[in-house]
């Protein structure tokens, strides 16, 4: 997992096929209207806007196709993460979703607005948990093929 400020993300570019494109899309969207937005390929930015859940109330969470990018736009929220080979899956891989959930213990990070992180596929995450009480949250999830 990658954790820093969205104006860093760029250092990544090189190692990360399609970020150049959806960082340069992303620093173009002022209106935060929750939609999809495609990119090249399956690629896509989606922008959402919720309000965080307090830790029990969500579970880790894993793709294999796509690596996320996810961007606090407005709030804050925390991720948490694990190693997804430390887990247990919790049911089964939903390949026509690429999202599989586990249970087990996972380390949070608060993230605030302005940063952002990627999670790979071996990176079990559980976004959008609360920071301290649940809380309004906008950001930009991209999903980029691995």
């Amino acid at each position: 997992m990658i954790v820093c400020p969205f104006k860093d993300l760029k250092r990544y570019t090189a190692s990360i096929p399609g970020l150049e494109e959806a960082v340069a899309v992303m620093a173009g969207i002022t209106d935060l209207t929750p939609r999809t937005i495609p990119l090249s390929g399956d690629n896509r930015i989606m922008i959402q806007s919720y309000t965080t859940k307090l830790p029990a109330e969500g579970r880790p969470e894993a793709h294999r196709e796509f690596l996320d990018i996810q961007y606090v736009v407005e709030g804050e929220e925390c991720v948490g993460w694990a190693d997804v080979a430390n887990l247990t899956p919790d049911g089964d891989f939903m390949t026509d979703k690429d999202i599989g959930f586990y249970t087990g213990h996972v380390d949070f990070t608060r993230i605030g607005a302005g940063c952002c992180y990627v999670v790979f596929p071996e990176d079990a995450h559980q976004p959008g948990t609360a920071v301290a009480e649940p809380k309004s949250c906008t950001k930009m999830v991209v999903k980029l093929r691995v």
